[in-house]
């Protein structure tokens, strides 16, 4: 392959502050419109939780309330002083509400919508995925990120055929962007490649590389196993510790039982248990299939909770962090 390539990450929250000064005094938004004019509204959750954090304490806050005019708590604020400040602009408020909210909305906002690209590159992605069996392996690897601060840190493991440790680096890029669901990868891959690449440099290049996170079991069928495969053309296997999307019935499974997760009438993954009862998410990211990625993380856990290259790449990347 050729050199590791770099990814665009925009910058999500200086869009979002860029947004909420546009609202004038006097007119008020909501978490949803904001979550719209940032490009998905499924992001409303993230801009909510956004703005009541310190981050966010200086900007003009008191402007966003709830969907139901109800006004919201900024950080290191309660609703009155919100409240206040939102009578003193001329809003109307009714109890603890903005009365008629429709007489003060505002939702024209200067945008360019970055998510809605980002998931037109999602699909993009998507597009060029290659699902077929995995390939002998003699070298697995394993990527897991931990965060100190801005700053994410990506352990990258190398494992023989049996998950015995052969070597290991770790790798350090700003964390731009923000943890929002289905995203992952804007948030993540900066650290993955920076890690990659300098394995790529000292040699030690996986035949397979499991990572942290779900490939096609993603809405958009681009999670961050399935992005990372594609732009490195890698036979990649994603590992989920939690249920993202997909339908499928855990209930009853035994260790090293698996299930099938259905996504729009497709199987796009597995349920897995393994050791002390957990449910791992595994599917194919890129140059894998379900069958053969399901195998692989049986055959590598039996009876430990991880997949051992995960495991010690999760322990690496912490315990640098915390560092």
């Amino acid at each position: 392959m050729g050199a590791v390539p770099e990814i665009f990450v925009p910058d999500i929250i200086g869009t979002l502050r860029d947004l909420v000064y546009q609202i004038p005094p006097g007119r008020v938004t909501t978490y949803r419109a904001l979550a719209e004019a940032l490009g998905d509204p499924d992001a409303v959750r993230f801009v909510a939780i956004f703005l009541a954090s310190a981050e966010a304490k200086d900007w003009p806050v008191h402007r966003v309330v709830h969907s139901s005019g109800a006004i919201s708590r900024a950080f290191g604020a309660d609703c009155r002083q919100n409240l206040e400040k939102l009578k003193a602009e001329g809003v109307r408020i009714v109890g603890d509400r903005v009365d008629p909210l429709l007489q003060f909305f505002f939702a024209e906002f200067r945008t360019d919508r970055p998510l809605a690209r980002l998931q037109e590159e999602q699909r993009e992605v998507a597009k060029r995925t290659v699902l077929c069996p995995l390939p002998k392996a003699e070298k697995i690897g394993a990527v897991d990120t931990a965060y100190c601060d801005d700053e994410a840190v990506a352990a990258f493991v190398l494992t023989d055929h049996q998950g015995e440790l052969l070597d290991f680096l770790l790798a350090r890029a700003p964390a731009r962007f923000p943890y929002i669901r289905t995203y992952l990868s804007y948030r993540e891959l900066p650290a993955y490649l920076a890690a990659l690449g300098e394995a790529q440099k000292k040699g030690l290049w996986p035949d397979i590389l499991l990572v942290d996170g779900n490939g096609i079991l993603h809405p958009r069928r681009a999670g961050i196993a399935t992005h990372l495969g594609v732009l490195l053309d890698l036979s990649t296997v994603g590992v989920a510790k939690s249920h993202l999307c997909g339908d499928v019935n855990t209930e009853g499974m035994t260790i090293g039982e698996w299930r099938p997760v259905l996504l729009d009438g497709e199987v796009v993954g597995g349920a897995i248990r393994t050791g002390r009862n957990r449910t791992l998410f595994v599917s194919p990211g890129h140059r894998a299939n379900v069958q053969s990625s399901v195998d692989l993380v049986l055959t590598l856990t039996q009876k430990d909770e991880l997949p051992p290259p995960l495991r010690l790449a999760h322990e690496l990347a912490t315990e640098a962090a915390r560092e």
